[in-house]
């Protein structure tokens, strides 16, 4: 992980934390987004020095609440940022700078190298076209397949994410479909186009609790199966954790903790990660939900101390003065300026309960 701060010497062991959290060697990452900062037209900052890296098969947890930034990093990846929006810092993909890439090579990396799956199915479909001219027109374009091949070849690709009938569907339109099915049909098209990224922004949002399993169990069975790295938004800590194999907890357009998955429940290290922790329901304890007080911050409302410190019970002056940079603790990173005192002073999660 890299910070803007390079004089601070991180506390702990940070070989070991950057090892833990999937950082390695640039030639070995795939995804790699270091001091993303960007600002609207307006003059609003909506993310703060934002670094995160993904490899080869790799996946990645993006959570925290509402307008934290998690679904602007990943326009940011693909260039499709509002107009006039002024993005500094680096994104590159497999050592190449995506925001030095012209015309040509930015159409060619978001039609074979990164896919999208949205959030809500039904706005990304064309409602006038059928699922047919949707899947063959991502198989033609994107893999050069002919078009009398196309749609073969697309009701494989129905069938591999458990959608049968794949010929009759794919003369059907996007209002003749569940919202499970649609949803399906998105995560084959983003699959057709052989990517080797995917940048999933709340896949599950529109839909019902079990069509959310189902969905979800299908994408990490094909993610796994085509060793496709992938960075998913989502507002659900315990999913996350259950399908990735990092987690990043963004707050006010900044990472405020990353870690391994896997865990996580009992190792937080930042009040914010904690909190959110804290605030869902979880079965087969006794301990009741408590939320977070206060509401959340945009990154625009951020002061210069930490931008947790007005919903933090352990913030003190510093923490309202001057912002933590992510540094080493123990297997996480950590933008916080008491994550060392609290780890010692026991479980983050037993002293805010």
């Amino acid at each position: 992980m890299r910070t803007s701060n390079k004089e601070e010497k991180p506390v702990g062991d940070e070989k070991s934390a950057r090892k833990s959290v999937g950082k390695s060697t640039a030639e070995e990452r795939l995804l790699d987004i270091a001091g993303l900062r960007v600002d609207l037209a307006d003059g609003r900052t909506v993310l703060h020095d934002v670094s995160y890296a993904v490899r080869p098969g790799e996946s990645l947890g993006l959570v925290g609440e509402s307008g934290s930034g998690k679904s602007m990093s990943l326009k940011a990846v693909l260039r499709m940022l509002p107009a006039r929006a002024r993005a500094e810092g680096g994104v590159t993909f497999d050592g190449r700078s995506v925001t030095a890439m012209n015309p040509r090579e930015l159409r060619a990396f978001r039609a074979g190298e990164v896919a999208m799956i949205p959030q809500d199915p039904r706005a990304a479909a064309n409602p006038v076209r059928t699922v047919g001219d949707f899947l063959t027109e991502v198989l033609v374009r994107a893999r050069g397949v002919a078009r009398r091949k196309a749609a073969d070849q697309a009701i494989r690709h129905l069938a591999d994410v458990g959608v049968a009938d794949g010929e009759q569907r794919l003369r059907q339109h996007p209002h003749q479909l569940s919202g499970g099915l649609l949803q399906r049909v998105m995560i084959a098209a983003a699959l057709a186009a052989g990517p080797r990224l995917l940048l999933a922004d709340e896949p599950t949002t529109a839909l019902d609790v079990t069509t959310q399993q189902e969905v979800m169990a299908i994408l990490h069975e094909q993610r796994r199966r085509h060793h496709l790295a992938m960075v998913l938004v989502t507002h659900d800590l315990d999913l996350a954790a259950a399908v990735t194999d990092s987690i990043a907890v963004m707050y006010a357009g900044t990472i405020v903790e990353l870690g391994p998955s896997k865990g996580l429940h009992r190792t937080a290290r930042h009040p914010y990660t904690a909190g959110l922790l804290r605030s869902r329901p979880a079965i087969g304890t006794r301990a009741r939900p408590v939320s977070l007080p206060g509401r959340p911050l945009s990154a625009f409302e951020a002061g210069p101390g930490c931008v947790f410190a007005d919903r933090c019970a352990f913030a003190e002056k510093r923490c309202r003065t001057d912002r933590p940079r992510l540094e080493a603790q123990g297997t996480h990173l950590v933008a916080c300026h008491r994550a060392a005192e609290l780890a010692a002073a026991g479980s983050l999660l037993e002293r805010t309960s």
